[in-house]
């Protein structure tokens, strides 16, 4: 930005009012129209969003017919969004994306650890009732679901959806041992969150994290608890394992968003409030080589404002690493 000088004029002078110099003194500092810092997404041409203005503040939480002022009168015939579906100033909208994970080609049949009463620690706990199997891939028979993978989204376009974040930040994590046995063998976490740590076993275990920003080594007593906070975000999935049973392995996601998922057992997954727009999804599981299924950075997506977007992804058998 240049910096303007001004003079008064002299007596007997023609020269500018003093109002007319400081109009012109604001202009000289090159001002710029209100702008946003907040990402914002357009909304698609024919969705059925208003025009508002983006500093505009966004309809209070709860209100389900609060509109933004108009940034200038709307054209005749323009559409405008339904009471029941309002859009944010801030976005185009929240939509949803689900979708299926399936295995293509021949599933390996999972893998026997050790059979039914042989773990070679704490055997009369660890597998006493059944064969310890690895979760290392679980795909269903006639669907080909794979189940516990992770779909998620690393870097969000447009501001995160509050009631999103409230719920990530507020449910109730447990990662339990049962059994010798981590459940959830997935669990994918919010920053912030807390895990309680549990053990349902009548033997001790510990919790050994090998992740990067949230590692830690925690000894949890038989039947006891303590709980852990995630205070900041990886990469990537982080694998945990307990050193006094070698074979238990679990993985952790912890991303700065809420928008995650783990499929179930028929390799579906649903993620909500997703704002509108095209997102970078992320398909990750342990027994592909890499573990991404999609690229690393994740594969674009387009989320549509008050819809729901249906994505599945396929695992190449081709590409599974021998266990």
């Amino acid at each position: 930005m240049k910096s303007s000088w001004f003079h008064l004029p002299s007596p007997g002078r023609p020269g500018l009012g003093l109002a007319a110099m400081l109009l012109l003194g604001a202009a000289g500092c090159g001002s710029k129209g209100t702008e946003s810092g907040d990402a914002y997404v357009t909304p698609e041409p024919n969705a059925n969003v208003p025009t508002v203005s983006t500093t505009a503040p966004a309809p209070s939480s709860g209100s389900s017919n609060a509109t933004a002022p108009a940034a200038a009168p709307a054209a005749a015939g323009s559409p405008t969004a339904p009471a029941a579906a309002p859009v944010s100033a801030a976005t185009g909208g929240w939509g949803t994306l689900k979708g299926k994970v399936t295995l293509k080609g021949n599933a390996p049949k999972p893998k026997e650890l050790f059979p039914k009463g042989a773990a070679p620690k704490d055997p009369e706990v660890c597998g006493k009732d059944s064969p310890v199997v690895s979760e290392r891939l679980i795909v269903e028979d006639g669907t080909k679901g794979v189940k516990n993978v992770l779909v998620y989204i690393p870097k969000v376009t447009g501001p995160i959806n509050e009631e999103a974040k409230s719920g990530a930040a507020s449910a109730q994590l447990v990662f339990d041992q049962e059994k010798c046995v981590f459940v959830p063998h997935v669990l994918p976490l919010m920053v912030g969150a807390k895990v309680e740590l549990k053990n349902s076993d009548p033997v001790s275990h510990n919790i050994n994290s090998r992740l990067r920003q949230n590692g830690f080594n925690e000894i949890v007593p038989a039947t006891k608890s303590t709980s852990k906070e995630i205070t900041a975000a990886e990469r990537s999935p982080g694998e945990l394992t307990c050193d006094i049973h070698n074979w238990m392995k679990a993985y952790w996601l912890v991303i700065d968003s809420p928008y995650f998922a783990v499929t179930d057992e028929h390799g579906d997954y649903e993620i909500k409030n997703i704002p509108a727009g095209s997102q970078k999804v992320v398909v990750w599981q342990e027994a592909v080589a890499k573990g991404f299924v999609t690229a690393p950075s994740g594969d674009a997506v387009d989320v549509k404002a008050n819809d729901t977007q249906t994505k599945d992804f396929t695992i190449d058998a081709a590409k599974l690493l021998p266990e």
